[in-house]
């Protein structure tokens, strides 16, 4: 007779060990439930999780916009400057009558959109001689504005326009 210590059948005492080992998962089929899968289990419910991300969405959407509407608002003052010295350029070289108060007020903007930089008397370049006034504005505005252009895009591809 056999002992009870020892083991008659050794097929059957190794049949749990090969039981016992973990099936390999399967794939998930697609990349939504990957992740899913693969995500570290969190402590937060998942309502709270959804929630955050929905604010943080509303928020990023909200600044975008606003750096949107800050970008077009720097390109419409930038044109209206350029605007403002191509007016006066032309003013300047039909002789208009500077007595207007039309005229006047282009005039005036014109000055001050030159910034000092592109000024008619001292502006860039300074022409002397018949039609010097004409040519002054010319070269010195349509510098202006060209400059208050290139600005204006700069501002507002940076700004997100």
């Amino acid at each position: 007779m056999t002992s009870p210590s020892t083991p008659t059948d050794t097929h059957a005492t190794a049949e749990p060990a090969a039981t016992a080992e973990p099936t390999p998962p399967t794939p998930p089929q697609d990349r939504g439930s990957a992740r899913a899968a693969a995500a570290p289990a969190s402590s937060r419910p998942p309502g709270v999780r959804a929630g955050a991300r929905r604010t943080a969405s509303v928020v990023g959407a909200g600044l975008q916009h606003l750096r949107r509407l800050l970008g077009t608002l720097a390109w419409t003052a930038c044109l209206l400057a350029a605007a403002a010295l191509l007016l006066g350029t032309l003013l300047v070289a039909a002789q208009a009558n500077t007595r207007n108060a039309l005229v006047a007020a282009v005039l005036h903007a014109a000055d001050w959109a030159d910034l000092g930089v592109f000024s008619r008397g001292a502006g860039i370049k300074h022409f002397t001689g018949a039609g010097s006034a004409v040519k002054n504005a010319l070269v010195n505005w349509g510098l202006g504005a060209v400059a208050w252009l290139v600005v204006g895009r700069l501002a507002r591809r940076v700004l997100g326009g």
